[in-house]
């Protein structure tokens, strides 16, 4: 008997509805439709267009219910961590939600140091600190005596936003709600502490729920909210062997490095790396580090065309490969790279701002960002091993960006470890299996991650390093230096 799930799966450059079909022991998907995501700019704000999202999605299910009819049990809704939408008294959201790449959190840092220090907000939260996260996004509205955050009555996560319209129920899934930077890890709660001594309000959030609660129905269909935040979902797809010590990289527009635990790790040496503990699927932890992904090269690509050059992505790919290794150093983490703009003049700004020669062709310019991003990955997996007193086995690679072999390989050849790729729909993936648990067609995460293997052992690939690892590593001391001294 076949039956069939709808993952609503929404990342920070595009969006699809994608159907996985259960049938003889073997998950299959089917892509429904894809549509744009992304920041649009009015008068100097950068905003989500929620009601082109919600339209496009609901497109997705029509069609999806014009194929599959009542053989379609369930859907679920994943995105993009920290943004939020705030919703009135009435029910009705208030203004559109604003983009995390906005710069109203500029300085946020420092007002809310100065008022709880950043090792007590750490010790409520045990999260990352980004001046993207929700926290500092509340404290700019705030601070600006903002009338929408004055007059609202609830805050719902980009999801739960997503949920209610579909639904009309208001939930915060955990997953999406650890990343905020006040919710507590080791309570399961919202830091109610932490918000009361910044002087934030405590009234705004709704009940929370665990990967796999029922929040509603949509016309017969069963509305589960899963591993809402992307990466929870991403990382439940990791078709991890029992044993075997398995860090995981999410690889997208943002790269999510770290590993699988049971309970948080929240002391001194997590917060002086900067690494995170959210909420996974199934009673698990996500403790990682959130770092820059495929973004810089997607915006040189859009730039690029712009001014009339189409370059393919196996072409820019090419042209990294072609050019010589280590002779340009950049940090993809450096905040110069978080806005939409011209990368490509960026990291010659940024070369020139530390004392480098300048890149001037395309593919010194892609090689200096591929090498960036393999070193970045390859210092947080050596901090990963030394906090977790864990020396990992294998790194595996999912999403849509471990079809980059470029980056696969390089990323193989600068941490020392082998490298295995796929599922390439890890977030959408997880999503489904979350449903399935949460309509009783799987026992458990781990039944669930040995029907991944079986069904996508095609999408696997195994990296090894090369003889040039000593290579990246002498480089790597070059890297640590100029950022170093950045």
């Amino acid at each position: 008997m076949k039956k069939h799930y709808l993952a609503v799966d929404l990342g920070a450059s595009s969006g699809r509805t994608i159907v996985g079909t259960l049938e003889d022991g073997k998950l299959s998907l089917k892509e429904i439709n894809r549509f744009w995501n992304g920041p649009t700019e009015i008068n100097g704000t950068l905003f989500w267009d929620f009601v082109h999202l919600f339209r496009s999605v609901w497109d997705g299910i029509e069609m999806a219910r014009r194929e599959f009819g009542d053989d379609l049990v369930s859907m679920g809704i994943d995105t993009w961590g920290v943004d939020f939408g705030l919703i009135d008294v009435d029910g009705k959201l208030i203004g559109n939600p604003v983009n995390y790449r906005d710069p109203r959190t500029r300085g946020m840092f420092e007002k809310t140091f100065e008022i709880v220090p950043k090792e007590e907000v750490f010790e409520h939260t045990g999260v990352q600190f980004m001046e993207l996260n929700t926290l500092y996004q509340l404290m700019s509205l705030k601070l600006a005596d903002s009338a929408q955050y004055k007059m609202a009555d609830k805050l719902l996560f980009s999801p739960d936003l997503l949920g209610y319209w579909f639904t009309g129920h208001m939930v915060a899934n955990r997953t999406i709600a650890s990343t905020s930077q006040f919710y507590d890890p080791s309570t399961n709660d919202w830091s109610y502490e932490l918000l009361e001594k910044l002087g934030l309000r405590t009234d705004l959030f709704p009940e929370l729920v665990d990967p796999g609660t029922k929040i509603g129905e949509l016309e017969g269909l069963s509305v589960i909210s899963v591993g809402s935040h992307d990466t929870a979902s991403a990382f439940a797809a990791v078709p991890v062997r029992p044993g075997v010590r398995t860090a995981f990289l999410s690889s997208g527009t943002w790269s999510l490095l770290g590993t699988e635990l049971s309970e948080p790790i929240i002391n001194a040496d997590v917060l002086e790396n900067n690494f995170t503990n959210e909420v996974g699927v199934a009673g698990t932890v996500r403790f990682l580090r959130n770092l820059s992904g495929l973004w810089i090269i997607q915006e040189m690509r859009r730039n690029w065309h712009l001014k009339g050059y189409d370059y393919s992505w196996n072409e820019m790919a090419e042209m990294a490969l072609l050019s010589k290794p280590f002779e340009f150093f950049i940090d993809p983490s450096d905040e110069s790279f978080l806005a939409p703009g011209d990368m490509a003049e960026r990291i010659k700004e940024y070369c020139t701002r530390t004392g480098q020669p300048v890149p001037e062709k395309p593919g010194q310019i892609l090689r200096a960002a591929y090498e960036g991003l393999a070193m970045l990955y390859a210092d947080t997996f050596d901090k990963l091993e030394t906090l977790c007193e864990t020396e990992f086995e294998v790194l595996r690679i999912v999403g849509g960006g471990c079809r980059d072999k470029t980056l696969n390989q390089f990323a193989a050849n600068a941490t020392g470890r082998k490298v295995i790729t796929g599922p390439f729909e890890a977030t959408a993936i997880g999503n489904l299996i979350v449903q399935m648990l949460a309509v009783g067609d799987i026992a458990s995460l781990e039944e669930g991650r040995s029907l991944i293997r079986e069904s996508f052992a095609n999408e696997s690939e195994e990296y090894l390093p090369q003889d040039e690892t000593a290579a990246w590593r002498k480089a790597m001391e070059k890297w640590n230096e100029i950022r170093s001294a950045n």
